[in-house]
């Protein structure tokens, strides 16, 4: 009897390479979802409004709103078309750049549009916004609203990160990466923006919070879509979805108000370092000769009568002000400290206005005519809020113009010239009265310590200043005595003999002369270096004053009132900071008043009582063995130069080594995770978990290697993919002891993780360094480890449920005993 025919097995389909499948799989991403278009835009929306915000404080103007809604609608425009067209990365790039060019004009330089359209100046300025505008924006004063073309930094940055940031969140696999533009926007604004913090801690723990709250949300909602393809049918999305993405967003905006709450409780003491206060200004005040160094040229005869300024609308006792000195060096006060960190010594641009909401005082509107008066320092007025300049340089004058509001100085590059024509907006502090400032405490503002000040400011304070009990009764004794004893002298024509200068042989002559002559250059060097011995931050003020406070008062004509400077109106003053009223100007010099004859003030000579004791020999010492000066001999000996160089050094490799233990930080994570689930997997309980541990070791060092390691894939199967012969025994043993007749024993766990060993060592041969170091710090099994294989594993063990017993899934014969096939994948992850 002849055997029956069997007929033969239709042939297996052929598998389809990798390349088609994954071809398979873009064609099947590029579907975007409605949900994931409308969802991930309007979340941008919300990323990007929040780290605008810190680009306010540089605009304050509605400009900026309009360039930022231009912004956005035309960059979610763009990225929309390319998510939904699935437009290649380069038409997206010039698809942005032709939007920049249409709108950017518009919005951003609006005084050079045509009404809706661009214009070739406006396209120039717009473009080279782009590459200068960064350095304009740090050297000039804040706010600048629509200025020029400032507005360009932040329209261009903001329509960069709206297209990058809603093509990401409709197109990438990773929507939360669409959080890093908006985050790369907000630090835009935090580094050109003000010193001072402002809103900025708020606004960074809020877009911190929204990024992290979205980041959960996607991820879980992502997770939720795997298992529902995987398991074929809907998940839970309360469960799956929301519960998850609410205990996250709980836990974040709890941190969120901890954060927020420290950071207005406890905010940093100091000014915060950001790119304008560390930029290279284009006017350097220490570049010029101090001011009041020419302050004898003015009373000169030929200078004296000559007129200097012509100014309108200046109010009673009015002060003009050429420039603020707040450093002495003991041979000249001049402005910006001796290595230009003062805060004197920052100038910058004014764009439209400069903030004077803190100044308590009177607004006046005061117009200035240059006639006669030269220089670098431009004359103003009190808190300058506003100046405007006329005639034809007037532009030119306008794009030179510096201030610093500290001190409330203004300078032209270049200098001003006789013509020169300006409209000045400015306040005029509230000064206090002589029986409020007996009563004033010194204030915080910091100054340059003055150096080399001689012995008698320190003696004359105390001479003057016994009787006196604090320090504003002590301030107003001193200025008192000065004005008491001093006397005025320019020495020119016929004045008495007054040397010019004020350095500190010169003050000490002031100080210490029988007869107190000198002018107002002298007197109010002394004053301020008096007033800061008495603990008073002070600086010099030099200016024009009615008279030149000679008791005279400056010429005043016309209906408009115009008053006439002329050379020997040229003043100086002090301004001392106090706790109640801020800075205060103070005139210490005294009347004119007839000087009294020299003899008269010859002092009496004083007789010393006789001593017993002799005194020393009066051998002069030689200039070698004298004591150095007091100067000297407080300033503490300097440590070598190895040294020197080492501490200067040190906070730069301090920093360098924590910027790179930063930057290596989650690497350095990455691994140790790894090494605490080796070690975990071979220290299990039994001997099988640590066989299947060994199995899942290999696995993974296949995922972190790059292969593709299918989730569903047996044991068997990925050994016949893997590189190497390894992987085949060790799927061998790993099956024989989760499906053998008898228990594992420890024998045979030691023999597994022994060529697991073994085997991971020969994927990693011919492989180059960098090769390896990529291999160790993936992160590819940490994402598709046990977790995801036991979750596709039960869903698989669902779906077996309604195979026939004997049968899996694929209608294979299961070989495992009824006991092996209850107790599902869980078990065993890799045979599923």
């Amino acid at each position: 009897m002849s055997a029956p025919s069997v007929a033969p097995a239709p042939p297996a389909a052929p598998t389809p390479p990798r390349r088609t499948t994954r071809r398979a799989a873009r064609r099947v991403a590029r579907r975007v979802s409605p949900f994931r278009l409308v969802g991930g835009t309007l979340v941008v929306w919300l990323l990007l409004a929040v780290a605008s915000v810190a680009w306010w404080p540089i605009y304050r103007d509605s400009g900026m709103l309009v360039a930022a809604v231009t912004a956005v609608v035309f960059g979610t425009l763009i990225a929309l078309l390319g998510a939904v067209l699935r437009l290649p990365t380069v038409v997206v790039a010039v698809a942005t750049v032709a939007a920049f060019t249409l709108t950017g004009v518009p919005a951003a330089v609006p005084g050079q549009a045509a009404g809706l359209l661009p214009t070739g100046h406006g396209l120039l300025d717009l473009y080279s916004g782009v590459a200068l505008g960064w350095k304009r924006l740090i050297t000039i004063s804040l706010p600048v609203g629509t200025y020029e073309a400032l507005l360009v930094p932040f329209f261009v940055t903001l329509l960069v990160a709206t297209v990058t940031a809603v093509s990401v969140a409709t197109r990438a696999s990773r929507q939360e990466l669409a959080s890093i533009p908006a985050l790369v926007l907000f630090a835009a604004g935090v580094v050109v923006g003000p010193s001072r913090l402002d809103t900025s801690i708020v606004v960074a723990v809020a877009l911190t919070a929204i990024a992290l709250v979205w980041a959960v949300t996607v991820r879980h909602a992502r997770r939720a879509v795997a298992v529902a393809e995987t398991i074929g049918a809907p998940v839970a999305v309360g469960r799956s979805v929301l519960r998850p993405a609410l205990v996250g967003t709980g836990t974040v905006v709890a941190a969120a108000v901890v954060a927020t709450g420290l950071g207005l409780v406890a905010p940093p003491s100091t000014p915060r370092t950001v790119a304008r206060t560390d930029v290279v200004k284009p006017f350097d005040p220490r570049d010029y000769v101090s001011p009041l160094s020419g302050f004898r040229a003015y009373e000169e005869s030929t200078e004296a009568d000559t007129t200097q300024l012509r100014v309108t609308g200046l109010p009673e006792n009015g002060f003009v002000r050429i420039a603020t000195l707040d450093t002495y060096d003991g041979v000249t006060y001049r402005v910006g400290g001796t290595d230009g960190a003062s805060a004197s010594g920052t100038f910058e641009r004014v764009p439209t206005s400069v903030d004077v909401r803190g100044v308590r005082g009177t607004t006046v509107h005061v117009g200035v005519t240059v006639d006669g008066y030269s220089g670098v320092w431009l004359p103003t007025v009190g808190d300058l809020e506003r100046v405007e300049f006329g005639g034809s340089a007037g532009d030119r004058e306008r794009g030179s113009f510096f201030y610093n509001a500290s001190t409330g100085t203004g300078a032209v590059l270049g200098g001003v010239d006789d013509g020169t024509r300006y409209d000045l907006t400015a306040v005029v502090p509230d000064q206090p009265t002589d029986e409020q400032l007996a009563k004033a405490q010194p204030g915080d503002a910091a100054v340059p310590a003055a150096r080399n000040v001689p012995d008698a400011v320190r003696d004359t304070v105390e001479s003057t200043t016994s009787d006196a009990g604090s320090d504003g009764a002590k301030l107003i004794a001193m200025i008192r005595a000065l004005k008491q004893n001093g006397y005025i002298s320019h020495g020119v024509g016929d004045d008495r003999v007054s040397r010019s200068g004020h350095g500190a042989d010169r003050i000490q002559e002031l100080l210490t002369s029988p007869l107190m002559l000198g002018d107002q250059e002298q007197y109010a060097v002394a004053a301020a270096l008096m007033a800061e011995d008495i603990g008073f931050p002070t600086r010099v003020v030099l200016g024009f004053a009615a008279g030149g406070d000679s008791g005279t008062t400056a010429s005043t004509s016309g209906s408009a009132g115009t008053t006439t400077f002329r050379g020997s109106d040229v003043t100086a003053r002090i301004e001392v900071d106090t706790a109640q009223w801020g800075w205060v100007t103070i005139n210490p010099n005294p009347a004119v008043r007839e000087i009294p004859a020299e003899q008269q003030q010859t002092p009496k000579p004083v007789t010393r009582p006789e001593t017993v004791v002799p005194p020393p020999p009066a051998d002069q010492q030689d200039q070698d063995q004298q004591a150095p000066p007091q100067s000297d001999r407080n300033t503490p000996d300097q440590p070598p130069l190895w040294l020197q160089i080492l501490l200067a050094a040190l906070p730069w490799v301090i920093g360098t080594l924590a910027f790179v233990a930063v930057v290596l930080l989650p690497f350095g994570v990455i691994v140790l995770v790894k090494r605490v689930r080796r070690r975990r997997r071979r220290r299990a309980t039994t001997a099988r978990a640590r066989i299947t541990g060994a199995w899942d070791e290999y696995r993974d060092a296949l995922l972190d290697r790059g292969e593709d390691v299918p989730v569903t894939a047996t044991r068997r199967e990925v050994a016949v993919s893997a590189p190497g012969d390894g992987g085949s025994g060790l799927a061998a043993l790993a099956d024989r002891a989760v499906f053998g007749p008898s228990d594992a024993d420890d024998r045979a766990a030691d023999r597994m993780w022994d060529a697991t060993d073994t085997a991971i060592g020969q994927l990693q041969e011919g492989r180059t360094r960098r090769q390896r170091i990529r291999t160790a710090v993936s992160v590819r099994s940490l994402r598709t480890g046990p977790a995801a294989v036991a979750r596709v594993g039960r869903a698989v063990a669902g779906r077996a449920r309604a195979v026939r017993p004997g049968r899996g899934a694929d209608g294979d014969y299961d070989v495992r005993r009824p006991a092996e096939r209850r107790s599902g994948p869980d078990e065993d992850r890799g045979n599923l």
